[in-house]
């Protein structure tokens, strides 16, 4: 998965990103042990997102950086990146990744393997 997130984590000021599940289950986490993201890996995002309401992206500042989270059909992407980074390059970089995100559809069983 990390080949996925490659784009978006070698943007200079991106600090890493969270792939959560829609129960809060971290999918895939990728953060670089600097202060801000640091602090960002201990948070309960579940409760963080749940708090949110219904969006479909947000971009926090905060002191010492920023994050900026999107909605897609697994769950939550939460990337953690400097004060001074593009988001117009950030939400590019999403609107690309996203569609490789859906979620896997249930097989049809037998029904499928007769064509039924």
């Amino acid at each position: 998965m990390k080949n996925l997130f490659h784009d978006i984590l070698d943007m200079d000021g991106v600090h890493g990103l969270v792939l959560l599940s829609e129960n809060g289950k971290i999918l895939f986490e990728s953060l670089d042990g600097n202060q801000f993201s640091s602090k960002l890996s201990t948070l309960s995002w579940k409760s963080i997102v749940d708090s949110l309401g219904d969006f479909n992206e947000l971009d926090l500042v905060f002191e010492h950086g920023r994050c900026y989270l999107r909605r897609t059909e697994t769950g939550y992407l939460i990337i953690s990146m400097g004060p001074m980074v593009s988001v117009s390059m950030i939400k590019l970089s999403c609107d690309i990744i996203l569609p490789q995100l859906k979620k896997p559809k249930a097989s049809g069983g037998f029904r499928s393997f007769f064509r039924l």
